[in-house]
């Protein structure tokens, strides 16, 4: 059965608020990842050198103009003979016009002159022009703030609009922080939406952000106005949002004087939500590298389901007879465990691989019974630990304790066990052997019941301290033999 794997939180969460924004009537939107440094001033003005020190730009490597020079020519010549110098001189000259591109340049030399790429590269590297490119910066930024790609958006769609407009759109933005702590990353993820009309009152606004956060399960939600607002939005009208402490988004309306830079003449109401925090107060994390970068900074945590999800039965047989042989046997031995010896009982009969068997389960020995004890046990998986369980009869308190609350294993002892006498008899018949007898007495171990438990949890059981008991009196005896058909 394959495992369904698990899915990232901030995507997980990200997909519930794409729900609750459609749901609410707002259209989404892919805004702009890079904003021209011009619109930073135009969205906010004297402030925008600021706002600037906390974005990225965008640099590019330019296209360094290569001559081949006479020395250059004898070393091309030792690498390889088949290099055409006046052809690699027009390469060379379509990769500065940036009609070759960078990335297919040693593509190109391969096939032009049917040499390695190993030679390719030889040649590439007599050229210091190429080690020495310097990056050159450009004044494309990436957004700090969805809000930047806001007003292209909103200048874009408006003019074909009816009112009121609502979109939304949830993307990364980048800022140029200072230092990485458990408050701070350099990329975070952010929802945004605007409602646009002819006019807008701030209490429907505050609504429509109280009807979001609220169907994100936060309930004691305060707006919070802000002494200074950002240039981008007008005076007075800025709000941070708040629940248990924490900020969890910011709104506003757009100034008027940054939408007519756009020519936008009608009301924008803006909330931005940083999804990062949002999920550090549904988990009770604090660290936000946490959220978003789990395998560098989260404790290597398991729970019972997820331990229980990961134990597999470790030897199983292939053919499709096999497997059937694999329940026949788990099914005659569960109905007759109790029988007192000598017994046996017919489990099998059949072909496989051509060849017509008998399979038996059997106890020789006397005045026992047909399976040990522990050959029923069930398997259960209870903080941390991984316990076999008797299916049934009194149990000690700590283990009514575990199959009450712990999370059962979707096998058994019997089943495991089962699959690995299964998997013995045919390859015993693949070997040409004609009869055999497989038993298994006393289990030690995980391993000698046929269960396998990958070494993540392993590891995890270990540095937890906590305990895997999967062993006991199994006693389970299988014999089979060519039979006529």
């Amino acid at each position: 059965m394959q495992i369904r794997g698990k899915s990232h939180p901030v995507q997980d969460l990200i997909q519930e608020l794409r729900e609750i924004f459609l749901s609410l009537g707002f259209d989404e939107v892919e805004n702009p990842i890079f904003i021209p440094e011009e619109d930073v001033y135009k969205q906010y003005g004297k402030e925008a050198a600021v706002v600037l020190d906390r974005c990225y730009y965008l640099a590019v490597l330019p296209r360094p103009d290569i001559g081949i020079k006479k020395d250059h020519i004898a070393e091309i010549r030792k690498i390889s003979p088949k290099i055409d110098v006046e052809k690699l001189k027009t390469i060379f000259r379509e990769y500065k016009e940036g009609k070759l591109e960078a990335d297919d340049l040693v593509e190109r030399l391969v096939i032009e002159f049917n040499i390695s790429r190993k030679d390719a590269i030889k040649v590439l590297d007599l050229f210091p022009e190429f080690r020495e490119i310097k990056p050159i910066p450009t004044s494309l930024t990436l957004r700090s703030h969805m809000t930047a790609g806001w007003f292209l958006t909103l200048q874009a769609i408006l003019p074909r609009s009816k009112l009121p407009l609502k979109l939304f759109s949830i993307g990364l933005r980048f800022r140029r922080e200072q230092r990485l702590d458990k408050s701070h990353l350099r990329a975070h993820y952010g929802a945004s939406c605007v409602i646009a009309d002819k006019k807008l009152e701030l209490e429907d606004c505050f609504k429509i952000s109280k009807e979001i956060l609220g169907r994100l399960g936060f309930k004691d939600i305060e707006f919070k106005k802000k002494a200074s607002s950002s240039n981008y939005y007008e005076d007075c009208s800025e709000y941070e949002v708040f629940s248990r402490g924490l900020e969890i988004a910011d709104c506003g309306f757009y100034a008027k004087r940054a939408l007519r830079n756009y020519g936008i003449d009608v009301e924008v109401f803006n909330i931005g939500f940083g999804l990062e925090r949002i999920l550090m107060l549904k988990l009770g994390k604090e660290d936000v590298r946490e959220i978003l970068y789990p395998q560098f900074y989260s404790k290597f945590e398991l729970s019972d389901k997820e331990i229980a999800s990961q134990l597999s039965i470790a030897e199983k047989p292939k053919t499709k007879e096999a497997k059937e042989l694999a329940k026949k046997i788990e099914t005659v031995a569960r109905k007759n465990s109790a029988t007192r010896s000598p017994c046996e009982f017919l489990a099998w009969k059949g072909k496989l691989f051509g060849k017509s068997i008998e399979v038996w389960v059997y106890e020789a020995e006397k005045d026992k019974l047909l399976l040990g004890p522990a050959a029923l046990n069930e398997i259960y998986v209870y903080d941390g630990n991984i316990y076999g369980i008797p299916e049934s009869g009194e149990l000690r308190e700590k283990l009514r304790e575990v199959v009450e609350n712990g999370i059962k294993v979707r096998f058994s002892f019997l089943e495991a066990i089962s699959n690995y006498f299964a998997k013995v008899i045919e390859e015993s018949l693949k070997e040409g052997k004609t009869e055999g007898e497989i038993s298994i007495k006393m289990a030690k171990s995980y391993r000698d019941i046929n269960v396998e438990i990958p070494e993540n949890v392993l590891r995890y059981i270990t540095s937890k301290q906590k305990e895997i008991s999967l062993r006991g009196p199994i006693f389970m005896s299988v014999k089979f033999q060519l039979s006529e058909a």
